[in-house]
């Protein structure tokens, strides 16, 4: 720490006496190593407190509350120190409501930095199956001594950059039940926190499909066991999914008519992120191929989709920041329209010529790499909503989109004189305001929602708006296999009409 003009060295106040932790069981640095790591300069007529973590990452555990005089003065993360003006104040540390929490003294020096003696105890509960793969399964903590809750604790899903929470607690015995329970069930498991100690357990849970979703193990983690939230405290993640699935596929195309098709398809997906206290930077990249069988029609190409797209936000404060965001999208194989019997196919080009094609019985609709569609956008980014059950942002900013077409035609039917039509489209620009609506929710033990609305105002004319709407639901089975049921609408600059496209798909998945 650094005291503004004045070369002295910072005296560092233990607060209550000599520390008795054990910070061997600590998965974050030892609380001196986070002390010297802090990157505050404490200025004239200041001094700082510090409150050690013993968990890592930074902000698993719950905030501290700075009061003085009965009045809230401030709240900060354990591990990140805070300055404060010179005096005595009362620090609440701690999970559950406010009676619940741990009540301690701090006084602060000019110029100094008072660090709290850590005499509370940390819990970290890895909710797992018999597999050990993670699950979203809740319980409940429960004060072995008067049966008082101090909250409900969460699985959570790895591959969603879900993180496992830290529990702050006085020392003593608690309890873990199932949500609603009471301490006198005799289904229950208990753990003995002790002052300055790190505390972590596995929670395994019966997920079969068919089960009561019973508790069924209770167990510290081995030394050698990377606990997740450790595993997630590295800024850089990343995780690959390899899938399968059989679709159920009904394309509805006002031009064309409805299409009902069964496809197979693979998909590879992978997400990697980047995620410090200030920034986030996320790429997804998505390959998913599959084959296509129409009833009374030959096999051919299902989905073709190749999409990338990255995200930075930097953090301003928690939970507002700007972003920067762009998206590629395209296809890899060239998409083929046709015709039995034989059909003339009057083929009108973007700069006028129209020529017919006789005898037509195939006919390129999109070659490869056509379109390739490119968003930007930059603007602010707001976290509406953090919970477990929903998590919502909500993103404003100005936006461009550019719809990149090489010898790409629609096919249609002239009501007027029905000919047969290959229509082509050119390629298309657009800037504007965009306004993105990106959510998660949990709406049941195995069943998850995301949607994702995306759309760009670039006129007053409603007509000149267009958008996507993406949105999947997805059923757990099994550990690796899913119901997914997946509704997208989209309005396209060049087609000017709404499109939709509805997916039932039973996906078997292996994460990497």
């Amino acid at each position: 720490m650094k005291y503004s003009g004045v070369p002295i060295l910072v005296a560092v106040l233990l607060v209550c006496g000599s520390s008795s932790a054990d910070e061997s069981t600590w998965t974050a640095d030892p609380a001196n190593a986070q002390l010297s790591h802090d990157p505050s300069l404490i200025p004239k007529g200041k001094g700082m407190l510090f409150v050690p973590a013993m968990s890592v990452p930074l902000g698993n555990e719950p905030s501290f509350y700075v009061q003085q005089n009965g009045a809230r003065i401030t709240s900060a993360t354990p591990g990140r120190g805070v300055l404060l003006d010179p005096g005595s104040y009362d620090v609440l540390i701690g999970s559950g409501i406010i009676s619940q929490l741990i009540r301690k003294t701090a006084h602060v020096i000019e110029g100094h930095t008072t660090m709290m003696k850590p005499d509370w105890a940390a819990l970290v509960i890895d909710v797992i199956d018999a597999s050990r793969t993670s699950v979203n399964e809740s319980y409940e903590l429960l004060d072995a001594d008067g049966g008082e809750t101090y909250g409900l604790g969460f699985g959570i899903e790895e591959e969603r950059g879900e993180r496992v929470r830290t529990w702050l607690l006085k020392p003593g015995t608690y309890h873990i039940v199932r949500v609603g329970e009471s301490v006198t069930t005799i289904r229950k498991f208990s753990v003995q926190l002790s002052p300055g100690t790190l505390t972590q357990r596995n929670l395994v849970v019966d997920s079969n499909p068919n089960s009561t979703g019973d508790f069924i193990g209770f167990y510290p983690q081995p030394r050698m066991q990377t606990s997740r939230a450790e595993r997630t405290a590295s800024p850089i993640t990343s995780q690959t999914e390899l899938s399968g699935s059989v679709q159920a596929n009904t394309s509805q195309q006002t031009a064309s008519g409805d299409q009902t098709s069964v496809n197979l398809a693979v998909q590879i997906f992978n997400r990697t992120r980047y995620n410090t206290d200030r920034d986030f930077a996320s790429i997804r990249i998505i390959l998913e191929e599959g084959a296509s069988k129409v009833e009374g029609e030959d096999l051919s190409k299902g989905v073709d989709r190749a999409e990338v797209r990255a995200t930075y936000i930097y953090r301003v404060s928690p939970r507002i920041g700007p972003y920067l965001r762009g998206v590629l999208q395209s296809n890899v194989f060239p998409t083929d329209r046709r015709f039995s019997p034989p059909r003339d196919l009057i083929r009108i080009r973007k700069s006028g010529i129209i020529d017919t094609l006789r005898g037509t019985t195939e006919f390129t609709t999109t070659p490869s790499l056509s379109p390739i569609t490119l968003r930007e956008g930059v603007g602010i980014n707001s976290q509406v909503i953090r919970s477990f059950g929903l998590n919502m942002d909500l993103r404003l900013g100005i936006g461009a989109r550019q719809d990149v077409r090489s010898d790409f035609f629609e096919i249609s039917t002239n009501p007027a004189t029905g000919n047969i039509e290959a229509r082509e489209f050119g390629s298309t620009s657009s800037t504007g305001l965009e306004a993105l609506l990106i959510m998660d929710a949990r709406l049941g033990r195995y069943i998850n929602l995301d949607s994702e609305f995306d759309i760009l105002v670039t006129s007053r004319q409603a007509d000149d708006w267009f958008f996507t709407w993406e949105n999947r639901m997805r059923i757990a089975l099994t550990s690796f296999i899913n119901l997914d049921i997946v509704a997208d609408l989209e309005r396209e600059q060049a087609l000017r009409r709404l499109q939709g496209r509805e997916q039932l798909l039973l996906r078997f998945s292996r994460f990497f």
